[in-house]
Formats: C-alpha cells, structure tokens, sequence
C-alpha cells in the first residue's frame, strides 16, 4: 500500500509538471474571437479543423502513420540513436550585407535568409539547438547551429509556413525585429499570445494574393501537411507561398507537404518560377503522405516549372531514420541529367539568386 502511494503520488507530480509545462508560453494559442470566425468561415475547414485538399487513400489517411509501423518503434529509434555527425558550414555577415546585393542564405533545414531588391525576409527561422517541444530531442548536428538571433537584421518580412516546432521557433522568432509577419490563417493566434504587435500580422488562407509595398506580391498556396504545437492539430492552416519581386523575380517558398496535383497546377498558373524550395528530407514510407522523397521534389519542381531548385529540410536535424546526407546524395544523382540547375550551398554559404553561374561544392 504505501508503494501504491509512492507510485501515485509521483504520477500526480509529472503530471503537473507536464501540464504546467504545456501551458507555457512556448506552445502558442489557439486562434480565438474575430481570428476564429475568420478561420471558420474558411473554405478549408470543416468539422472544427482545417483539412487537406487531397485523400491520395482512402486506407491510409492524410497526416497519420501508415499502418504497418508503430510510433513507438519510431520513437524508440530516435532516443537510442547515436549522432556523432559534424555538418560543415560557412558563416555570412548577414548584418552588413550590401543592400545592393540578391542573396539568400541557408541556416539549416527549412530556414533561411533572403535579401531580394532591397528587401529582407526570414523563412522559418530555427535558430535553436532543438526542433520539438522536448528540450533535448532531436538535437541538432553538432556544426549546424551557426546563427544566432542577434545575427540577423531586421527584417521586412518574416514568413512562417506552419506551426510545427521545426519551422515556428518561440525562442528565435520571439528576438527578432520584423515589420511584418506573413503565415497561413490561425497562425498569427501564436504570435499575438507571444505580445506581437497584431497590425503587423498577415494572416492568409490559401490562395490569397496580397501586394506588398514596393512592388512585390505574394500569393499563400496549400500543401499537403498538417499542423499543431501540442496534441490539438489542424486548428491553424499551414502552406507555402509564392513572392514575387517589383522585377518579376519568382521564389517558390515551399514549406512541407507531400507530392500532390496543386505542384502542377500553381506551375500552370503562375509559372515559369526562377527558384522553387522544396522539402527534400525527414522522409519515410511511414508519413509518405506529408512528406516527399527525392524524386518526388524532383517531380514537384518539374511541375512548378522551374529553372532552379534548392532543396531544404535537411542537414540539421534527424527526424527521420536515413542517413542524414541521403536526401542530398539522392537529388544530386536525380538532377544530373535534368534541366532544373540545382543549388546545394553549404549551411551559411551565400547563394547569388540572379548568378546562374554559381557552382557549389559536394561538401556532404
């Protein structure tokens, strides 16, 4: 009896502790008042929760493990693996940076700088040494972790694609300085509870088209994902986006997702585009549906119609079972005889967006 009571009083205290832990900051907010009619009266979602355009399977749903693998073997697999992994990497000046110049810069997985035409933008900036709520799982590859928020200017635009630890990070976005904020419908929910200045939010649903000061444009376009910060999902939108520059200069801004036929059809409308970023990592049979493999982005950017492809969601973070330089081996060999110029730049190596000379080295 007195064990039982041991027992029990130590599940009440890691209880608390974990729901005291969820209700931190960190986790965000749920879209609420005139954000949540405005979420309701979307298109995209039904019965309480946005939803994907696509069923692919009616016996293998959108954003779930198929069936023939359990979480907890997948789980189990990441808290044993060893990572003694050391990603290479190079280091640009990002605060003075020549304002003249068109450059993008990758920090590692989805994230990424872009200074286009005057203008500065963050793509899902994960500045921190983890990509989930669990503080120390998945931890980044030791050298892959370069940037610091202080490291990066203000910014113009800050773009987040979705929710999900891995592209919104409350530690990074919380200390940098934009004059603007752009992410799919219900997302903006998280930075108003993190104090952000709401008049400055950008909220949009899929599909909608705004122009920005000084010519540029931009156009929120869906994937095939989900989203979610803790074990309530889908009641934020999640997407990719498609900017224009005052010049004509297109950059597919691809988010996560799955191969699906709105590749072809935003190629159709708005192409040819001159950069697609696509997903090209962290993925598994078991999440075939929300994630794609290397052929598939290759197919995906053939859809898009476009002239160059970097490929993203990779080199900083294990959340998959390959070996971490798979995904670059494998797109490497696709795109060896393919039209599309691929750019593989080292984590923190500056690209010249309008240089279509500019060669990169096998550096994984």
């Amino acid at each position: 009896m007195k064990a039982l009571l041991y027992i029990s009083a130590a599940i009440t205290v890691i209880a608390a502790l974990i729901a005291a832990y969820v209700h931190s900051p960190k986790f965000g907010h749920l879209p609420e008042g005139s954000r949540l009619e405005r979420v309701q009266k979307s298109p995209n979602y039904e019965n309480g929760k946005f939803r994907n355009v696509y069923k692919l399977h009616a016996d293998a749903p959108i954003c779930k493990l198929t069936a023939y693998q359990k979480l907890l073997g997948i789980v189990w697999k990441f808290l044993t693996k060893r990572n003694d992994t050391v990603i290479p990497s190079a280091k640009t000046d990002l605060i003075h940076l020549d304002g003249d110049e068109n450059t993008l810069v990758w920090f590692g997985h989805s994230s990424y700088f872009i200074q286009i035409e005057g203008k500065r933008i963050a793509i899902d900036p994960v500045l921190s040494n983890v990509s989930s709520p669990i503080p120390f799982l998945p931890v980044a590859f030791r050298g892959s972790n370069v940037y610091a928020p202080t490291e990066i200017p203000e910014l113009d635009y800050l773009i987040i694609t979705h929710d999900h630890w891995d592209h919104l990070d409350y530690e990074t976005v919380t200390k940098l300085k934009a004059k603007q904020v752009i992410c799919p419908l219900g997302v903006g929910a998280h930075f108003k509870h993190w104090g952000f200045d709401m008049s400055k939010i950008l909220e949009m649903d899929w599909y909608d088209e705004t122009e920005l000061p000084n010519g540029f444009r931009i156009i929120c376009c869906p994937t095939q994902h989900f989203s979610g910060r803790s074990f309530t999902r889908n009641k934020s939108l999640w997407g990719a986006f498609l900017l224009t520059s005052p010049s004509g200069f297109k950059i597919y801004i691809g988010g996560d997702g799955g191969y699906c036929p709105h590749f072809k059809e935003i190629g159709e409308r708005h192409g040819p585009i001159d950069l697609a970023i696509l997903e090209n990592g962290q993925y598994n049979e078991n999440w075939k549906h929300i994630h794609m493999h290397p052929n598939e982005t290759v197919m995906a950017a053939e859809d898009l119609n476009a002239k160059a492809l970097l490929p993203v969601h990779n080199s900083k973070f294990s959340l998959s079972t390959h070996a971490w330089n798979e995904p670059l081996n494998e797109i490497t060999r696709l795109c060896k005889n393919n039209a599309i110029r691929l750019l593989t730049p080292m984590i923190g190596q500056r690209v010249n967006l309008k240089d279509q000379d500019q060669h990169f080295s096998k550096w994984w």
